[in-house]
């Protein structure tokens, strides 16, 4: 026949010393690890760092963390109550302590507001495209009626031999002596304002190549001196295509001593050259050059 299990005796804490012991141990524990859990921000679950306290419901937290918070929020993160006008930090005792006042909560502007915003900025760009580009159309329309009246201009200069006056050179007129090939080869002021005012008179006459011309003269220009007999019958080719007998060269020496009297001028506007040049009959420019020789 079996035989029943002895019965455990029941210990009682305040009998057994050891017990008593282990037990006051555990329960000191529990209310050390309940302390560490207190002191502890619920925001960053670090120690406190300045430890902060809500006025209105009297909850902590780290400054900084509650300072972050209060930034996207004015409602305690625990308990959703209203945080009020300030929080106290630097706390030394009960009534030892300072108040942080928080500026007004930044609201964020409504979505139509943003919207509204947004497109009022476009229609503001562009409008002032618009406008922007109605001036530069009207600035390039003026500037090619200027330059249309320009060319008509120079054709009735050509088409009556109307030569450009000679000037002096000296340091009242600016007026300088024009360029050997080799000087003119080592300025590029020179060759920008060549290209300006070649580009400008070969649109005299219809038909041209513009382009090809203007390179095809300035390359001229760096070998050979522009009114030199060469350079005038290299240029006939193309000016005088369709002259008279006894008028083959005719072109090309007005176009050459043209450039020749711009070259030696201070003007760089070739359109500013035009207001101040004065033009005579050729007959008169070859008289004056027999008396002076």
């Amino acid at each position: 026949m079996d035989t029943p299990p002895a019965k455990r005796a029941k210990l009682d804490p305040e009998q057994s010393p050891t017990l008593k012991a282990e037990t006051q141990l555990s329960t000191a524990e529990a209310e050390e690890v309940q302390d560490a859990d207190g002191e502890h921000c619920s925001i960053c679950l670090q120690p406190y760092a300045d430890r902060t306290v809500i006025a209105t419901c009297s909850h902590e937290f780290c400054f900084e963390c509650l300072i972050i918070w209060t930034e996207q929020s004015r409602r305690c993160p625990l308990c959703s109550q209203d945080i009020g006008k300030y929080l106290m930090h630097h706390i030394r005792s009960k009534y030892d302590y300072q108040k942080h006042y928080l500026a007004p909560l930044r609201t964020s502007p409504e979505p139509q507001a943003i919207d509204a915003a947004r497109n009022n900025a476009r229609q503001r760009a562009a409008y002032r495209r618009e406008v922007e580009w109605g001036r530069r159309r009207r600035r390039e329309i003026e500037e090619l009626d200027e330059l249309e009246r320009a060319i008509e201009k120079r054709r009735w200069v050509y088409r009556h031999r109307l030569y450009a006056k000679h000037v002096a050179s000296n340091p009242y007129t600016r007026y300088r002596p024009f360029p050997t090939p080799a000087q003119f080869s080592a300025s590029q002021d020179y060759v920008s304002r060549a290209i300006a005012f070649i580009r400008r008179e070969l649109r005299v006459w219809t038909g041209l190549d513009v382009e090809f011309l203007t390179t095809f003269t300035v390359s001229l220009m760096k070998a050979l001196e522009i009114r030199s007999e060469p350079a005038v019958r290299l240029l006939s080719e193309f000016l005088d295509m369709d002259a008279d007998p006894g008028h083959e060269r005719d072109n090309a020496e007005h176009f050459a001593h043209e450039l020749y009297c711009y070259l030696r001028s201070p003007y760089r506007d070739v359109a500013a050259y035009d207001q101040s040049v004065q033009v005579c009959w050729r007959r008169l420019i070859v008289f004056l050059a027999c008396v002076s020789a």
